[in-house]
């Protein structure tokens, strides 16, 4: 071997070829489950009581008396978001237009195709979760019926 810095160099680069490729794959597999695993409001009710049913061994009375309460706390869940969906949103307009009174007329254009581009990709999220939360296997199980 009249040059082994060649074989050395083709290692290191092989090396840090696949440590590029598994931290990528890595993020992608983790951003996959994390986004399929969050649950939305109309799933958290029957999650709870899948999740209190199982480790907690309920029996069909309990159950009864249970899932009133957790039909009431999902629901209330579900407003708070739904409030603070609403309170974002308004403080996100408000803030637009008071730095958009701020800026130049090509600087207006160019916050616009912003303000543009982030709608498109908050349109595109929702879009995948609402394709995802679409498919049975995402969903967790309804509660058995009690006996």
């Amino acid at each position: 071997m009249e040059k082994p810095w060649k074989v050395i160099a083709a290692f290191v680069g092989i090396f840090v070829a696949g440590l590029l490729v598994g931290g990528l794959v890595t993020l992608r597999v983790v951003k996959a489950r994390t986004t399929s695993r969050m649950a939305s409001t109309e799933q958290y009710g029957p999650f709870l009581m899948k999740r209190l049913v199982s480790r907690l061994d309920l029996t069909p009375a309990q159950q009864t008396k249970i899932q009133p309460m957790v039909d009431q706390a999902a629901e209330e869940l579900h407003q708070v978001r739904r409030k603070a969906w609403s309170d974002s949103q308004a403080i996100l307009e408000r803030i637009d237009k008071e730095i958009s009174a701020e800026l130049t007329p090509a600087q207006q254009a160019t916050f616009e195709k912003l303000q543009a581009e982030q709608r498109e990709r908050i349109r595109r999220f929702r879009e995948n979760r609402r394709n995802n939360s679409e498919h049975p296997g995402d969903r967790p199980p309804p509660p058995p019926p009690p006996k």
